[in-house]
């Protein structure tokens, strides 16, 4: 952290200039991430004192620990302006008045085995002086750009939870502010404690900032917000996820109880949301950018799908039900250990937006995962690595697919004309064409789907030897073109590249949009829905038993397969060691259709997203730091009704 004088200090925050320093001479530290009316003060967490004070103490350390509210600075890590007194509130008081910053007595306690010296009161005087002269020049800054500004004096107490808050207004005409703030602060999700916030008037007398700041800052308002202790040990050390959950919660809070100042002072209603940045900060894009460069080589569908496919498929079919494909792998590219341990290099602590900071700790976590999860292919620790990635069919999801296999064939659906894969490359290309998306189809005999959409080549890529019927054909275009592609071009278009690199649950969000794009477009079949169906009876049969040929065997007895299309969906599952990814089409669906009848789930084509991140998405489109979706897929914003069979059989899926 950079030392500046006090008067250089002064001029950056005239100029409205992003700061993070400790002012020379003295230990106050200011933090100004952005020009945002909320302020947040520490004054009594300093430790630091000069020896020749600390050979004076009359107290012991336990008392000592007690009177310095050591740590409860930390939990204002992400607010956007931050006034921290580093000096121990022992050797200058900035809650006193000047004459008395310099207590004999704090709470009762006598502080000094010897009279406090000249040097002392002196030293004691031109730190008050210091911090206020800072404190006015912000807050008139803040005031003259936007009219109001709220400020928050942060403190530990020693009340045992419950409350774990306690917030206190210093005027009667707080009652918006207060409000709005408790009841977010009631909403932070703690880890093992329920989150709950006591309000109250603070005392009249003996708080000098509050009455500073009703004397020469009239439009600012303050409030004073106590934490419980609960966020560190006995000996002052912090408990790393209790203490980030607070910062969590403090940021929302007061950014809301910031906006509920600004509704009152303003003739329109404001959000948290509304206060908080509007561009990108550095840290991000600089995590964002390595990120990327460490993202490349994991794509998971390059090394799961086998080199031999089509030789042991011949194999198979010699004797069917009889041979257990030996399936080979392509060899991985990256040092598995060394690219785990630089993703969890990443300066990702740096981040001080928490919504975007969670985001990418949730990110580089499903990476890791993805890299064991490749580490394994081929091994007897890839099906537990699946399970974690992917997780595994639930009840629910088998009683879904035991209803729609259980399902009458549809007449409309027989005998009808089939068309190759030569002849489905041109029709794909114009619906790409039409839709405005710049993309190319390609052959290919690598690949075990109909058809996938390579990302980095734009390219969506159809099986040499599938066949389809013209629904069929206009369903896939609507699933790959319509969503996978669309969500490729869209978070190509991000400045964040992590939309391309996939967010946590992306598999499950972007099968399930993918489905729902079928549905949507009028061409969502029963073949379809069954084939979703057998894929998560697969599923289940691989976990249960792990055997090929049973597996295969299942489907076909079972369930009417033919031979070949039971040998795609059991090496789907099978591939790897035991691949779950399967299972999520169906529930997806299901997910999918549910968000789009509930509201705007436009958020989710911005790029490869997850269902968990759509109200963040939401906030992050509202508040300018990402593009809106560039391409929508056409059946999203045409949709078609489907015949009474299909929506009747869509809408029993539970």
């Amino acid at each position: 952290m950079r030392k500046l004088s006090e008067a250089r200090l002064l001029s950056l925050i005239a100029d409205r200039q992003p700061i993070h320093c400790q002012v020379r001479g003295s230990d106050l530290e200011v933090r100004i991430s952005e020009y945002t009316p909320l302020v947040c003060t520490s004054l009594r967490a300093g430790t630091h004192l000069p020896d020749e004070q600390v050979d004076r103490l009359a107290i012991d350390e336990p008392t000592r620990l007690e009177l310095e509210h050591r740590q409860v600075d930390r939990l204002a890590d992400l607010l956007p302006i931050t006034l921290v007194a580093r000096e121990s509130r022992l050797g200058c008081s900035l809650h006193s008045q000047p004459a008395n910053c310099l207590r004999q007595r704090l709470e009762g306690v006598a502080l000094w085995r010897l009279p406090p010296t000249k040097a002392m009161r002196s030293r004691a005087l031109r730190l008050h002086r210091q911090f206020y002269t800072v404190l006015d020049a912000l807050l008139s800054v803040l005031e003259e750009g936007f009219g109001h500004c709220l400020l928050v004096d942060l403190n530990r107490f020693q009340a045992k939870p419950p409350p774990v808050f306690q917030l206190l207004s210093h005027t009667p005409d707080q009652g918006d502010i207060i409000d709005r703030t408790r009841e977010t602060l009631e909403g932070v999700e703690l880890p093992h404690l329920e989150s709950q916030c006591e309000t109250g008037k603070a005392p009249d007398s003996g708080n000098q900032l509050h009455r500073h700041i009703k004397q020469h800052h009239r439009a600012t308002r303050m409030l004073t917000l106590n934490v419980a202790p609960v966020f560190t040990d006995p000996n002052q050390a912090l408990y790393p996820i209790m203490t980030d959950a607070l910062c969590h919660g403090l940021h929302d809070s007061l950014y809301e109880g910031a906006a509920a100042l600004a509704t009152d002072a303003g003739p329109r209603p404001v959000s948290g949301l509304d206060l908080m940045p509007r561009q990108l900060p550095q840290e991000v894009l600089k995590v964002d950018h390595a990120l990327k460069k460490l993202a490349r080589g994991l794509e998971t569908l390059l090394y799961i799908n086998p080199t031999n496919l089509a030789r042991e498929e011949r194999r198979f079919m010699r004797k069917p039900g009889q041979y257990q494909p030996q399936f080979h792998y392509r060899q991985l590219k990256i040092d598995p250990y060394l690219h785990r341990e630089r993703l969890y290099r990443l300066s990702v602590d740096e981040i001080r937006d928490p919504s975007l900071r969670q985001l990418y700790r949730d990110v580089i976590d499903t990476l890791a995962e993805r890299i064991d999860l490749l580490v394994s292919i081929g091994t007897d620790r890839f099906l537990y690595n699946s399970l974690r990635y992917y997780g595994e069919p639930t009840a629910e999801d088998l009683a879904n697919a035991r209803f729609l296999l259980h399902a009458a064939e549809r007449s409309s659906e027989q005998g009808v004309e089939m068309f190759n894969a030569q002849e489905m490359k041109p029709f794909f290309e114009k619906l790409a064409q039409d839709w405005g998306l710049d993309c190319k189809v390609e052959l290919s005999d690598r690949i075990l789907a109909q058809a996938m959409v390579s990302s980095g080549r734009k390219t969506l890529m159809v099986k040499r030897d599938t066949r389809a019927t013209q629904s069929e054909m206009h369903a896939l275009a609507h699933h790959e073109l319509g969503v996978h592609m669309v969500t490729s071009l869209n978070a190509a278009a991000q400045p964040l590249k992590v939309f391309s690199l996939g967010m946590p649950g992306n598999t499950h969000a972007q099968e399930g949009l993918a489905i729902l794009s079928e549905y949507l477009c009028g061409h969502l079949t029963l073949k379809r829905l069954k084939t979703l169906a057998l894929r998560v009876v697969a599923v289940d049969q691989m976990l249960r038993h792990g055997d090929f040929c049973r597996t295969w065997r299942l489907l076909v007895e079972d369930h009417g397969c033919s031979h070949t299309e039971a040998f795609k969906i059991t090496a789907r599952v099978h591939r790897g060691g035991g691949f779950t990814k399967d299972h999520l089409y169906l529930s997806g669906f299901r997910q999918a259709l549910r968000l789009w009848r509930e509201g705007d789930i436009s958020a989710l084509y911005i790029g490869k997203t997850g269902f968990n991140y759509l109200s963040l998405l939401q906030d992050l489109l509202a508040r300018g730091l990402i593009e809106p979706p560039r391409f929508l897929p056409e059946s999203f914003k045409k949709p078609i009704t489907s015949h009474p069979e299909m929506a009747y059989l869509v809408e029993c899926i539970r």
